[in-house]
């Protein structure tokens, strides 16, 4: 229970550091390499590229133990890569412990800086985690120039002293094993290295999927994508009172009905980088002529706004008598007319009593049409109307642009019935 509680409590010190350390990213000035990493408000940039997790199993995370045994954790780091081509690294909480105790081996020291409170921030997470463990007496005893705990712990991080030598058991495994499972979520330093992708085999989790020449800093706005929902309609259209058909002996007209689908045109916004080539000559030697090149200098970014159709794919349209009206036909209708009955509650309309057709026009925009024609309602009551569509999604150039939607309408039909009453 003791042990619980002792990782419970490191696990609230490290989110208490985390507290801490990231309200200080904003203290970044403009002209030094973390500008072009977090903005004013300490939110990475844009123009980070994520580089994702990487692990590796480095033997400065392997632990001596008692009886020729020996624990080997995993280094663990969730990377990025700046547009010049730094590297910024973040280690698991677990890792970043053995980076500490291991900083030439880790690559701790050839970091140039990180953002928090410096190492300040380290030293408090190490004797959190492993502060109980050190034989602090017979540690001030060989080393009275220790004065305080920071002291020592700062030289561990310089290199200039072995913490294993003063450890008094390994109490300080239950935390760091418990950092191992749980520390995910636990990166509360970024440990910049500059020109890390070109000399990527020396930082922390090597090359792996670090951009060997990182790309041109973006020189024109994103794209954008703005688009409108589909407008779709189900209705009704002919005759205004429509019999059910055993009593519309002559005709058996049914109902008529028409869908209608519009759908605006996607919008896709998109710049175009304009470049100018000038030449350029280098000065001549006295004897020589001088040697010209044409280079292309960036001037404009040219807007592009394309409409684009995305035009309807599928068309599904049915009928169905409502659950009120079935149970009027099966109890109320039953009771008065005996054998009353429901004769056919679902209709498909779309395909089965008719077809529909679609097109987009020049400006982007799309619309379907379709009529079911003489629908044969045989039972009376109020039908339910249900049109079900996707469309094709749109493409530019090749590159899809948006994937295909889906729509739907709604809407009701009544189907009369002519009652017979009784005079006395």
């Amino acid at each position: 229970m003791r042990k619980r509680k002792r990782v419970i409590q490191t696990i609230w010190h490290l989110f208490f550091l985390l507290m801490v350390i990231v309200p200080a990213v904003v203290l970044a000035q403009d002209e030094s390499p973390w500008s072009e990493v977090f903005d004013a408000d300490g939110n990475l940039l844009p123009g980070m590229i994520d580089l994702g997790m990487t692990t590796e199993n480095p033997a400065w995370m392997n632990v001596d133990l008692p009886f020729d045994q020996s624990l080997s954790l995993e280094a663990n780091y969730h990377r990025f890569q700046t547009p010049s081509g730094n590297i910024v690294v973040l280690p698991s909480a677990s890792t970043l412990f053995f980076m500490a105790m291991n900083p030439q081996e880790s690559g701790l020291a050839n970091s140039i800086g990180m953002v928090g409170n410096g190492y300040g921030s380290i030293i408090a997470f190490l004797g959190n985690v492993a502060g109980d463990s050190v034989d602090w007496q017979r540690l001030q005893q060989a080393h009275p120039e220790y004065q305080q705990p920071e002291d020592f712990w700062n030289a561990v991080i310089n290199g200039q002293e072995n913490v294993w030598s003063w450890f008094s058991g390994f109490g300080f495994l239950t935390n760091l094993i418990s950092l191992s499972w749980n520390d995910a979520a636990l990166r509360f330093m970024y440990l910049m290295y500059l020109n890390g992708a070109q000399d990527c085999a020396s930082i922390p989790g090597g090359c792996a999927g670090v951009a060997a020449t990182p790309p041109p800093p973006r020189q024109c706005p994103d794209t954008s994508i703005t688009m409108q929902q589909p407008a779709a309609s189900i209705q009704k259209i002919a005759p205004n009172n429509p019999l059910v058909v055993g009593q519309d002996t002559q005709t058996r007209r049914g109902a008529d009905v028409q869908v209608s689908v519009v759908i605006p045109p996607v919008i896709f916004t998109w710049y175009e980088p304009i470049y100018e080539e000038y030449e350029v000559c280098a000065t001549p030697t006295p004897y020589g002529t001088p040697v010209c090149t044409t280079e292309s200098i960036f001037k404009e970014c040219r807007q592009h706004i394309e409409q684009l159709p995305d035009s309807v794919a599928s068309l599904q349209a049915s009928a169905s008598l409502s659950a009120d009206s079935k149970a009027w036909i099966q109890s109320k209708l039953g009771q008065t007319h005996y054998g009353a009955y429901v004769h056919q509650e679902s209709f498909t309309l779309f395909p089965g009593y008719g077809h529909w057709a679609g097109g987009c026009d020049n400006g982007g925009t799309c619309r379907a049409n379709g009529t079911a024609l003489q629908i044969p309602f045989a039972d009376p009551g109020t039908f339910n109307l249900q049109l079900r569509g996707t469309t094709s999604g749109t493409s530019f150039m090749g590159m899809l642009i948006t994937q295909p939607r889906t729509f739907n309408a709604d809407g009701t039909l009544q189907v009369y019935v002519t009652l017979p009453a009784l005079v006395p």
